[in-house]
Order: structure tokens, then sequence, then C-alpha cells
């Protein structure tokens, strides 16, 4: 047995691909790297419209991580554009104080 190899991903195998190596499907990873942004779900109160960082009358985020990290579409002030119902994982809740500063999680 191939101490490197992990039972049931054999089935990853493509066809041109040599054996024991997988193909990741990065369309599948779910979030934008390093913030967890997401487009448009179906988040309930982690969505941005819930966020106290969430500017509705400009549609963005000025999360300072966000506006770090993010590779979304930006407005000339470096706030990152985003939607109502996008999220990411620094969401901070409105109304919610007790879930504060906990960034999503």
């Amino acid at each position: 047995m191939n101490p490197f190899s992990i039972p049931g991903l054999d089935s990853l195998v493509r066809p041109g691909v040599p054996a024991g190596l997988v193909v990741l499907n990065v369309f599948a990873i779910q979030g934008e790297t390093g913030t967890g942004f997401e487009k448009a779900g179906n988040l309930g109160e982690f969505e941005c419209g819930n966020c106290l960082y969430f500017d509705a009358t400009a549609g963005a985020c000025n999360q300072a991580d966000m506006k770090a990290l993010s590779k979304q579409p930006r407005l000339a002030d470096g706030r990152v554009m985003v939607a109502e119902e996008d999220c990411c994982e620094y969401v901070q809740r409105v109304g919610r104080p007790d879930k504060d500063d906990d960034h999503g999680r």
C-alpha cells in the first residue's frame, strides 16, 4: 500500500494524468482565498446586507482585510464592491453585539 495515497481518491484520477496525482477542481472551492468572500448566496444573517461594514448606498464593503485582500472590483476610494446578498468571513452582524468581532465564525 502506498503510504502517500488517500483511500477513495483513486476515483479522482483523470485520463492523461499519471496515477497517484489528484486533480482538484478549483471551481468547487467556495470563497475567495483569504477573505472567504462568496457571491450571492442564501446565507441569512451572514450576508453583506446584515453587516456593519456594508454601505448599502454605495454597494461596498469597508472592512480593512477585505480591502487589503479581496480581488473583487473596487470603488475609487478602495472599498470592495459587493451586493447585499454576498458574504465573507468578516461579517459583523447588525443588531447582534454578542456576535461582533468573531469574523463570521
